[in-house]
């Protein structure tokens, strides 16, 4: 197998007006509404216990869209794609949150896990309870493409 081609992403802050096209920013959990067209909301805790920069695996929803927040507020990334039904490479875009602050996707929208950079974090997240598989696109970028989208943090 030829080697992984990283593919560098430059870091911006997590602003509302910034993450428009993608998007909302929360403040709160509470505040995650993210739309759904099919089924109930669902929450649920996903774990990260490490700072992983490179990022392969993408997806977007078709039944609706999901929010992250980080439950112990620590500085995180936030990879997306606009929404459309393949990713360019020069679309991919990474939000910069010094903690204290989630996002909410809209439906269609592709985006990674979020990137803890403090290592370990809990981030809470809100999606459709529709079965994942049957309305999620995925794409493993290393496997399908040879590439790796890598958080620029010389950027911050």
């Amino acid at each position: 197998m030829s080697a992984i081609r990283v593919v560098k992403v430059p870091i911006e802050p997590l602003t509302p007006t910034a993450f428009a096209p993608f998007g909302d920013v929360i403040e709160r959990f509470e505040d995650a509404e993210p739309e759904i067209l099919k089924g109930s909301f669902r929450n649920k805790e996903i774990p990260i216990d490490q700072v992983r920069l490179q990022q392969t695996h993408w997806a977007y929803h078709t039944d609706a869209g999901q929010s992250f927040y980080p439950k112990n507020n620590t500085r995180c990334v936030f990879m997306v794609g606009p929404i459309g039904e393949t990713l360019e490479h020069g679309d991919v875009r990474a939000f910069y949150a010094a903690g204290g602050l989630g996002i909410v996707v809209k439906i269609g929208v592709w985006h990674t896990f979020p990137i803890t950079l403090d290592g370990n974090e809990v981030f809470l997240s809100a999606r459709g309870d529709a079965d994942y598989m049957e309305h999620s696109v995925e794409i493993e970028f290393d496997r399908d493409q040879g590439i790796a989208f890598e958080a620029d943090v010389t950027t911050l």
